[in-house]
């Protein structure tokens, strides 16, 4: 007892700012493991560990007899392992051998794109005279009871199950899901193990099922029927059960292509039933402001009211919100979605309020390369915990030696109107700077140009999740009304095609060309992106539960 009260006793003193050294909290840390079961919970430990992690001392896959991460927090803040940074952190789990460690949320979106590429390069090195592989999700039926024995899994295979499935839903976890502290679990003798959970951002929400036996990952429709979560809507409306019996990194892409092709890597559209009362459509929009705005109040420490009428005294803003939020985006949900705030800022710190549009270019295909620059420069530099850093993109579209993919650089496009567009995207840039640190803070900004890049301005850009979905589509529709697709790939085939339009700045102006308005159709279609209704993103439809009777 002596012992366990020394090593408490560390943990005050270090709680209270003396200076106590690694070696003595991990020390204190192992004395309470020691003596303590790990499943009675003790908090001093975990307190012990939430510490040494901001430290950066983090176990090894083994320590502890590889159960560590059952105190271990998952989410603390501290340096990163990748980058060094003091930032907010989650555990990253071990998986081929890796270390388990504690990233950043732009390291393990690093460490996402960088395995993906690696996937490509396998890819690529296949004989290039078979097909490319599809990524799109592959309809499983579910084997029936009676087949072998699957025996009981152990602990450690549990945590191996939730390794895998928290990996093959990383695009989730990215887009601004959160993936649940602890999955519920089930065991058939016959059907193996499931692990299952529903997955909420912010009041949108799915079902997750994973069964690693029968390697499927089934996404299925929330249903609330008890009325537990009044707010709550349904983020997909029919089952989506995607394969992931390939090897990881093909897995990964599998559910990537199937959530990104269902709408939920974008943020989520969402209108009210028309047959709702008009309380009910009231309460919806005050919610929605609410959550907009409460991390604002949060950040300045002011309440609610007083951030709001402080908001009302910015002309611009007020314009903007009335446009952007209020009209154009008005059904998006107030969610942060990285990849679709960094399309915000592409479409309303470039694109508009701006002087490009005055000095538009040649062709359209050139100005849809240089929209896809700016979007890929603003997606380096937005975090959804850190928020945006403007200075970066600032500098890094002002950069003389900004160019396209062939080396062209982007100031030279513009000519003599490139000192006027500099200015103005500049002044843009530096408005909603100021707007972020001194007034509305990261996440309202994040939510804001989530909204932005949520528009009807952005939905036949490349950087959303649909992408590919939408050109799957427009080629698909291509072929069966019997349009040649442009060269090359009219001997390479759809699938080469659509493969290479997950970087279409790289592609040649034809084929940009045809995938924009497919030259060779007529009046009557079919439609190239431009036109194309696949555009329209997903709208889902929030009912309240006490509304039974739909009739008019």
């Amino acid at each position: 007892m002596t012992e366990l009260a020394s090593a408490r006793g560390v943990l005050r003193r270090a709680q209270a700012g003396e200076s106590i050294s690694n070696d003595v909290l991990l020390a204190a840390h192992d004395l309470l493991h020691a003596q303590v079961p790990p499943q009675l919970g003790d908090s001093s430990m975990r307190r012990l560990a939430e510490l040494l992690v901001g430290r950066g001392v983090v176990p090894k896959p083994r320590d502890y007899d590889g159960r560590w991460w059952l105190w271990w927090p998952k989410n603390c803040h501290g340096p990163c392992r990748d980058c060094g940074k003091t930032r907010s952190l989650t555990r990253y789990s071990a998986r081929f051998g890796n270390e388990y460690r504690y990233l950043c949320a732009r390291c393990r979106s690093a460490e996402r794109q960088r395995i993906a590429q690696q996937a490509g390069r396998l890819l690529d090195m296949q004989d290039p005279r078979q097909p490319a592989p599809k990524t799109a999700p592959t309809i499983l039926t579910l084997p029936a009871a009676g087949g072998a024995i699957v025996p009981s899994p152990a602990d450690r295979d549990w945590e191996s199950y939730v390794d895998r499935l928290e990996e093959l839903l990383g695009a989730l976890d990215w887009a601004g899901f959160d993936l649940p502290e602890a999955w519920h679990t089930d065991f058939d003798a016959r059907e193996g193990a499931a692990l299952f959970a529903t997955l909420w951002r912010g009041d949108g929400a799915l079902d997750v099922q994973y069964n690693p036996h029968q390697q499927v990952l089934c996404l299925q429709p929330f249903d609330d029927e008890a009325g537990e979560w009044p707010e709550s809507y349904s983020l997909l409306q029919d089952s989506i059960d995607v394969s992931v019996a390939p090897s990881q990194q093909q897995a990964v892409a599998a559910v990537t292509a199937a959530a990104g092709e269902a709408g939920l890597l974008d943020a989520s559209h969402v209108r009210v039933a028309d047959f709702a009362p008009p309380e009910a459509k009231q309460e919806f929009s005050l919610r929605r402001i609410r959550r907009i705005f409460q991390p604002a109040a949060a950040y300045r420490q002011l309440p609610l009211p007083d951030l709001l009428r402080e908001v009302a005294e910015i002309e611009w803003l007020n314009a903007h919100l009335d446009w952007v939020v209020g009209m154009t985006g008005q059904d998006v949900a107030p969610d942060i979605v990285p990849d679709a705030a960094a399309l915000g800022v592409a479409a309303w710190c470039w694109r508009n309020n701006t002087a490009v549009e005055e000095h538009h270019l040649d062709t359209d295909v050139l100005m849809a390369r240089v929209n896809i620059a700016v979007t890929r420069i603003t997606q380096q530099h937005v975090c959804p915990v850190e928020g945006i850093d403007w200075d970066s993109i600032k500098n890094a579209l002002m950069d003389p030696q900004w160019a396209l993919p062939d080396g062209t650089p982007v100031c030279s496009l513009f000519g003599p109107g490139w000192t006027e567009v500099a200015a103005t995207v500049t002044g843009e840039l530096d408005r909603w700077h100021h707007l972020d640190h001194e007034v509305l803070g990261p996440h309202t900004t994040l939510i804001l140009m989530s909204i932005g890049g949520s528009t009807s301005y952005t939905d036949t850009w490349w950087g959303q999740g649909r992408w590919l979905g939408i050109c799957r589509r427009v080629i698909d529709d291509a072929t069966t009304a019997g349009l040649s697709l442009p060269a090359p790939y009219d001997r390479r085939g759809p699938d080469a095609l659509l493969a290479d339009l997950d970087a279409p700045d790289r592609l040649s102006a034809p084929v940009l060309d045809w995938l924009i308005d497919l030259p060779a159709a007529d009046v009557h279609g079919p439609r190239g992106l431009r036109m194309h209704h696949a555009t329209r993103p997903t709208q889902r439809l929030w009912t309240p539960y006490w509304l039974t009777d739909t009739s008019p």
